[in-house]
């Protein structure tokens, strides 16, 4: 132990103590605490707060042409990639998707004046609760 590091100790149940080692070791609490800091959770009383996913994308380069060209300088040996972009699955045709009823989530969401993203988050949260 540093100058730089201290010991953090809590006074727990047996059994939940060893439940609780299984998971939470100096790498998960460090990474809980980089979560708290960008405001991606919130520990309570209650347990962990999810304030939001980050989904956005910042860089991606969806040129198909010049992916092809990097592709044939790198590997010459490569004759031909298919470029059909039809055969692309996306989930307009997913089951999943078209099996889910969410007439009655976005009757409440709009209803209520509820962005559908925060409502779903909080979902999910109550789910993991």
């Amino acid at each position: 132990m540093t100058e730089n590091t201290k010991v953090l100790s809590i006074r727990l149940e047996n059994r939940d103590k060893e439940e609780l080692s299984k998971y939470l070791n100096r790498e998960s609490a460090e990474s809980l605490l980089r979560q708290i800091q960008r405001g991606e959770i919130v520990l309570t009383r209650k347990g962990v707060e999810l304030k939001g996913v980050y989904t956005t994308s910042k860089s991606v380069n969806t040129d198909i042409e010049a992916v092809l060209e990097k592709i044939k300088a790198e590997s010459p040996v490569i004759t031909g990639v298919n470029t059909n972009l039809e055969s692309v699955n996306t989930c307009e045709d997913c089951p999943y998707m078209n099996d889910l009823n969410m007439d009655g989530f976005n009757e409440v969401c709009e209803y209520k004046g509820i962005d559908k993203q925060k409502a779903l988050d909080k979902c999910v949260q109550m789910l993991w609760r």
